[in-house]
């Protein structure tokens, strides 16, 4: 583990978007769905580059940890209104879908906690899945947020994202469920849990 930088960027970008997560597919398109997440990396609105943490393997980053701040203080109106050009281009026909498809995501996000540290973004090289990676990055997050002197540790996931197991196993309990049929039509997605864990 050691603290990223703007040179892990190209990688941490591949990581989080190749493949899209398939609720941003289902709404845009695998295509369109990983080069607006790529240009969200690129930009800082996707992660805090000061609050992410990067697991590596043979000098390679095979992991991405996001955590000690929200993520929706990440996406200004600054940095919308100059990453909006951009964002127009990659959308194209689907621009009003994608629209609408995150005004309903906001329907099913949770406000950030403020009594508990949270984790934003949490990703493992698809291929490297299920080799303890994960777990390794839970723990490091875990002992940040205990220096932080939080007591408590939390994270938002898709209800049927497979990483909930992964979260399961390392103590997180689902303590808020928020689903919307509209965003389900759309993406495919129920909705999305808030997990918590005691530290």
């Amino acid at each position: 583990m050691r603290a990223a930088t703007p040179s892990d960027l190209a990688d941490i970008s591949r990581i989080m978007n190749y493949p899209p997560e398939p609720p941003m597919a289902t709404l845009l398109g695998g295509d369109r769905a990983s080069r607006l997440g790529e240009l969200f990396v690129r930009n800082g609105a996707s992660i805090a580059l000061a609050h992410t943490t990067v697991a590596v393997l043979d000098d390679a980053v095979v992991g991405v940890l996001d955590c000690g701040s929200q993520y929706g203080v990440r996406l200004t109106a600054g940095r919308l209104l100059r990453m909006l050009p951009h964002i127009l281009v990659i959308l194209g026909p689907v621009t009003p879908r994608a629209v609408y498809g995150m005004w309903l995501r906001q329907r099913v996000q949770f406000e950030g906690q403020p009594d508990a540290f949270p984790i934003a973004e949490l990703y493992v090289d698809v291929v490297l899945r299920n080799h303890g990676i994960g777990g390794r990055l839970l723990q490091h997050a875990e002992a940040l947020a205990h220096r932080s002197g939080a007591s408590r540790i939390c994270l938002e996931t898709g209800i049927t994202n497979p990483a909930r197991r992964l979260y399961e196993r390392h103590g997180y309990r689902v303590v808020a469920t928020k689903a919307d049929t509209r965003y389900q039509r759309l993406t495919g997605s129920p909705g999305r849990v808030l997990m918590s864990k005691d530290i």
